[in-house]
């Protein structure tokens, strides 16, 4: 046995070696540590104005190269963001050691805990800071350009035959933080049905002996999660590099990000969970780079342009005159614009952006954006290339700031407007800014790369629902132990379930309200909710039709929910079926049974999903004897608030579970 497990390893390296010798590209990887000696100003959070206090995690600029004659470099830099002419100067440099301009990439990880570079959101430090402060952020630019450039140097130098391969996976912590009511913006937070980027990609180089020497990540979510502390780290995306190195030895790493501009980490506030979001990174790419890979052959061909991105007409001068008056950003911008009407005679009304596209063959295309790009251009890219061969960078090469969809203009809001101001814009893009980008990306990745017209949509847009866990727990639940009550009514629920109705047809919107809260499954869903704030308040609807049955049990489920425990105590809830009440019930999280007087009917509630005050189950109305159908074959139910002055609530969902879901609750019971 042992002899035969070593044939197999002499085997496995002999193939890899000759796979090697038809693939291998001449590959470099280096590190060098960027965190700054002395205190200078951190970017990121406009409202932190003073240097910074100490040093969480150290920062670095990570350099992989690719070719000998034809070479690519891209730097993966731990800043908040790169201005153009930082790119310009260590692409000068770069020239004479074989790498053009137009084929180095230098991806900031967008950390909000790192140094600001001079022309970083200018108008965030205009009037704020003091002569050594500045000075101070000039050296550290230089600093950092030349450790850049080091680190691309040891990179070139340490080049060998390796072979590329890449794979696609997942994270799932980034969450949309553009909350959006009446259909505009509201502030930050977590609006769990919008759209989020939660594709990972990782390519990967080995050497001749298998051994992974760099590993290169990307997720589309912004770099957070500590918050503003003023101390230097590299947040999730350091620790997710530091992580990655840890898992595969010897290797150097490299975490870029994508369309994150409006997502952000979830949950945030500390280092322990950027620590755990980076680790859960690395373990994706072990897994990924376990699991199996796609082989990638030669040096990437490389296409880049510059396009003008449109703003809407810039104000005039007496705007800006006017706007001198106001304090804080608006005044610096307002001298900013003016300095551009007295020195150019008008204020621009486009944006120069750069953008490039590394083809590896068919098989990848790697595109990199400037700027904060929001998940729209991600979303609306899957769908119209092909998903499974498409990689997106943003924060790549300048900042001119947010790069904003037609939604998010709509929407408006911080991506939208204000933020424009730090980034010495004179106002918001035009809406056709998002076609006129997805045409120019279209035409730099090409027709083969183009979705086919059977093309699976990407699974990468919506949060994993958690529905699979759910069931678990409650199949662990179910078999532990459960006090005499809860036994005698999981025996009488199981025999429920496995015939019950669906209880939803028509909803009758009457005195309820709308909202989105944790459905069953912890999802965030839409619903319809009544509070006791009124006695009297109603939510109703009727039963799908079905004929009626004299003399026999029928079963009807639904999903919703009860909460608010904390909030004063009423009469309750009443349960009124065909316009009877029948039972009386109340918030609760806790396996529960409510008996109408007569007993003709049960309500039970299984809680599936619970937070200190709220909950969210399955719902079971037994109706016995004589079942209250009208002439339509329906039950009209309602659910009627008797109590006033508190803000318990109950709520049924929208989206009601299909049998599908009813068998998988019934496989939790056996």
């Amino acid at each position: 046995m042992i002899c035969f497990r070593l044939n197999m390893i002499f085997c496995f390296a002999l193939a890899f070696k000759i796979s090697l010798c038809g693939l291998a590209m001449s590959v470099g990887v280096a590190k060098v540590d960027v965190t700054p000696k002395g205190p200078v100003l951190l970017a990121g959070y406009g409202g932190r104005a003073t240097e910074h206090q100490g040093v969480d995690t150290p920062l670095w600029a990570r350099a992989l190269v690719m070719g000998d004659e034809k070479r690519v470099a891209v730097v993966a830099l731990d800043n908040c963001g790169v201005p153009q002419a930082v790119t310009d100067r260590l692409a000068k440099r770069l020239v004479k050691h074989g790498v053009s301009p137009d084929r180095l990439v230098i991806a900031a990880t967008h950390t909000h805990n790192a140094p600001t570079l001079v022309g970083y959101a200018a108008v965030v430090w205009a009037g704020r800071t003091t002569p050594e402060q500045d000075r101070r952020v000039v050296e550290y630019t230089e600093f950092v350009i030349d450790k850049m450039e080091e680190a691309v140097l040891a990179a070139l130098d340490r080049r060998e035959p390796m072979q590329l391969e890449w794979a696609q996976g997942r994270a799932t912590f980034g969450g949309n933080r553009r909350i959006i009511r009446n259909g505009k913006w509201a502030g930050f937070g977590f609006q769990r049905n919008a759209p989020v980027d939660h594709s990972m990609p990782v390519l990967a180089a080995r050497d001749s002996s298998g051994k992974v020497r760099a590993v290169w990540a990307n997720y589309a979510c912004h770099c957070t999660t500590v918050g503003s502390r003023n101390r230097v780290g590299g947040d999730w995306a350091g620790f997710a590099n530091e992580w990655m190195e840890k898992e595969f030895a010897g290797a150097v790493s490299l975490m870029t990000i994508g369309c994150g501009a409006d997502v952000g980490p979830q949950p945030s506030g500390s280092l322990q969970i950027a620590e755990e979001h980076g680790r859960s990174i690395a373990a994706e790419a072990k897994r990924l780079l376990t699991d199996g890979t796609i082989l990638l052959g030669g040096v990437p061909t490389v296409v880049s342009r510059r396009i003008q991105l449109p703003l809407v007409k810039p104000k005039s001068r007496e705007y800006w005159q006017a706007q001198l008056k106001s304090g804080g950003f608006e005044h610096q911008l307002a001298k900013a614009m003016l300095a551009k009407l007295d020195t150019q005679g008008s204020i621009p009304a486009e944006i120069s952006y750069p953008m490039s596209v590394w083809k590896f063959g068919n098989e990848l295309a790697i595109v990199f954006l400037a700027g904060e790009v929001v998940v729209d251009y991600a979303v609306r890219l899957k769908r119209e290339l092909d998903w499974s061969r498409l990689w997106i960078n943003a924060w790549v090469n300048d900042m001119p700031g947010y790069i904003p969809s037609r939604r998010v203009l709509e929407e408006g809001g911080y991506e939208a407007d204000f933020s424009q101001v730090y980034y010495e814009q004179p106002g918001r893009y035009d809406p056709d800014v998002e076609d006129k980008l997805v045409q120019a990306i279209r035409e730099l990745v090409g027709e083969p790369f183009m979705a086919r017209a059977d093309q699976e949509p990407s699974p990468y847009h919506k949060l994993p629902s958690g529905e699979t866990l759910m069931f678990k727990r409650l199949a662990n639940w179910v078999t532990g132990e459960r006090t005499e009550e809860e036994i005698r009514i999981l025996q009488k629920l199981q025999g429920y379930v496995r015939v019950a109705q669906p209880a939803v047809g028509v909803v009758s919107k009457a005195d309820s309200e709308e909202t989105e809260w944790f459905n069953y499954a912890g999802d965030h869903d839409h619903r319809r909710f009544i509070r006791q704030l009124k006695t009297g308040t109603e939510l109703a609807w009727i039963t799908p039709p079905r004929p009626k049955t004299a003399g026999s049990t029928m079963v009807y489920y639904f999903s919703g929910g009860v909460g608010w425990e904390t909030e004063p105590k009423t009469d309750g809830f009443a349960l009124v079926l065909n316009n009877e009440e029948k039972l009386r019930f109340d918030v609760t999280r806790q396996l529960t049974r409510w008996d109408s007087k007569d007993g003709t009917v049960e309500l039970t509630y299984l809680p599936t999903w619970t937070s200190n005050v709220d909950s969210g189950g399955f719902f079971f109305v037994a109706l016995k004897g004589r079942i209250p159908v009208d002439r339509n074959g329906v039950v009209p139910i309602t659910v009627r608030s008797l109590g006033q002055g508190s803000k318990r609530w109950f709520a049924l969902d929208t989206q009601q579970p299909d049998f599908d879901k009813l068998l998988k609750l019934s496989q939790a019971f056996d």
